[in-house]
């Protein structure tokens, strides 16, 4: 059985959150945090976690101290965000080391069903009722990136690593209404909305780690699409 630690957000939500995993029956909650201090005491303790799920308001200041709590929190224990805002902290957060990204009108099935997965080494965004990626019906795999063109990886890869259309534009020498025609493309071949979602299937399909730094996984990557 899934050992989870619940750390942050309002005692009430923290209380819900624990009577949901541990009526899942797959999982059992070995910990609770009010504070980011708090968490850390228990890792450092040695309370034994599979995952630490961290409410949003667990850190209120900048989202790249956010981010930092994240890389060291999934040191010790795969991390998932509960109550993400919007779309464009997805990013951020998966490349700090995130597994999960969840919003915070999910379901409790799916709450249940993302904590599985990360606890199985799958990534999940869940940003509301509706799956990130509609077309995988559940886990996505690296054939799903058959879809894609050698140029539509590239530049994938290259989004997910925090550029925008702009930079990506010239480093490739394309101009940049070429490069959003690639990723509108994309976003169709997938069955993707948004472009948050785009930057998650990098992850989830195994196109990029998470955790790694951009320096560390993009040349490799081109290289092997040339």
């Amino acid at each position: 059985m899934n050992k989870v630690i619940v750390a942050g957000g309002p005692t009430l939500v923290r209380a819900a959150l624990t009577k949901v995993i541990d009526a899942s029956g797959t999982m059992r909650v070995a910990g609770t945090a009010a504070h980011g201090r708090d968490l850390i005491d228990l890792l450092d303790a040695g309370v034994d976690a599979d995952v630490a799920v961290l409410d949003r308001s667990y850190y209120t200041g900048q989202l790249d101290d956010f981010t930092a709590q994240i890389t060291e929190i999934r040191a010790a224990a795969r991390t998932v965000v509960f109550g993400a805002p919007s779309d464009q902290e997805v990013d951020a957060q998966v490349r700090a080391g995130a597994t999960g990204v969840l919003g915070a009108d999910v379901s409790a099935s799916q709450f249940i069903a993302a904590l599985e997965t990360v606890c199985r080494g799958g990534l999940v965004v869940a940003l509301g009722t509706a799956p990130a990626v509609k077309k995988a019906q559940g886990r996505v795999t690296p054939e799903l990136t058959g879809d894609l063109s050698v140029r539509e990886r590239e530049i994938l890869t290259m989004l997910s690593s925090g550029q925008d259309s702009a930079s990506i534009a010239r480093d490739l020498g394309l101009s940049p209404l070429t490069v959003k025609t690639h990723i509108t493309h994309m976003l169709s071949k997938l069955g993707i909305r948004r472009r948050g979602h785009l930057i998650a299937f990098a992850y989830e399909s195994g196109l990029i780690v998470p955790g790694m730094t951009p320096t560390s996984f993009i040349a490799p990557r081109l290289q092997a699409a040339s």
